[in-house]
């Protein structure tokens, strides 16, 4: 098994952040124009994109929420602390996170769109698990 290091692409600056922010149109809520430290809420939102950086500020993994019930809290720091708790290496290097807060009403076709977007400007990879058909012999 090897380690995965989270060295980042690009480090994300203010006007990075608020490029990112207009991509999503009417969908923001308002826009969060600071770094939050992994482990602590962001806000109330229940979708978002999130940004995970490292201590360079480069972004290292962009994902998104989309939960199907009510959170106690931010939805995006829910996410990441599930990331840094299944993963020494996402805990060792992400150290703070960015947020693109969405309504609640934003439908997940555009939470996903947004999120393939946004890693893109990034020049993050996107990994989904998807279970693959067994090939028949």
């Amino acid at each position: 098994m090897t380690n995965t290091t989270w060295a980042g692409v690009v480090a994300i600056i203010d006007a990075r952040y608020a490029m990112l922010t207009r991509l999503a149109g009417q969908w923001l809520v308002e826009p969060q124009p600071e770094p939050i430290p992994i482990g602590e809420d962001s806000e109330y939102e229940d979708k978002a994109i999130y940004i995970a950086v490292n201590r360079n500020g480069n972004a290292c993994y962009c994902g998104k929420t989309a939960p199907t019930r009510v959170l106690n809290r931010g939805a995006a720091a829910t996410r990441l602390s599930q990331h840094v708790n299944g993963s020494t290496s996402k805990r060792d290097e992400w150290v703070e996170y960015w947020v693109i807060p969405l309504p609640d009403a934003t439908p997940g076709h555009v939470v996903s769109t947004l999120e393939r977007t946004v890693a893109a400007r990034l020049g993050i990879l996107l990994v989904h698990r998807t279970r693959m058909p067994r090939q028949r012999t």
